[in-house]
């Protein structure tokens, strides 16, 4: 699941098309099965994030980098996010009918949700660095969360086929189901 520079590089390519609104943003993403399993190697781009969060959990002047229980919840967290959704959507494609769009919705959205985590660990950054208030850091970040929000939506706009109302709805059950598992691994704290 090692993505190569050039998987990156056009991934990236194609997310920040989506957010520009190219029509042709899709064409840089590998939807071949080989894309698609290599497409979760994009968790690999949360490690900033990952590391801000683990180093705002613990607090200021304790190192993030250690083997606990907060880590693993962390870190189940994350992969949970990277694995339920995909999981969830192939009863909510069947349902839509919309099976052929299963391989390229999941490849687009896991590269989109890597990229939008690793904007995330910014603001955090900032706050653990001195150089943000708690108030700035969190209405930066919940500034990058609308922006990956509607990147998403966007996604599953174009690739679904969907109105905009429910594309709106798939992104935030998507949200929603990321939300609750990090929530949960959180409360195993």
């Amino acid at each position: 699941m090692f993505v190569s520079a050039d998987d990156v590089t056009r991934s990236l390519r194609g997310t920040a098309g989506l957010i520009g609104r190219r029509p042709d943003a899709l064409r840089h993403f590998d939807v071949s099965e080989r894309g698609f399993w290599r497409s979760f190697g994009a968790i690999w781009l949360t490690a900033p994030a990952v590391t801000v969060a683990l180093a705002l959990e613990r607090g200021a002047g304790t190192s993030p980098f250690q083997l606990d229980h907060v880590t693993v919840a962390v870190i189940a967290g994350l992969v949970a996010g990277f694995l339920a959704v995909p999981l969830a959507m192939i009863a909510v494609l069947r349902r839509l009918g919309r099976t052929r769009a299963y391989v390229p919705f999941v490849v687009v959205t896991n590269w989109c949700l890597a990229a939008g985590l690793a904007a995330l660990a910014l603001p955090g950054g900032l706050l653990l660095l001195g150089l943000a208030t708690p108030g700035l850091a969190a209405l930066e970040a919940s500034a990058f969360l609308v922006v990956t929000l509607w990147l998403h939506a966007r996604a599953a706009r174009v690739i679904l086929c969907l109105p905009a109302p429910a594309a709106v709805l798939v992104t935030l059950a998507c949200f929603g189901l990321i939300v609750g598992l990090a929530g949960g691994a959180h409360a195993l704290v």
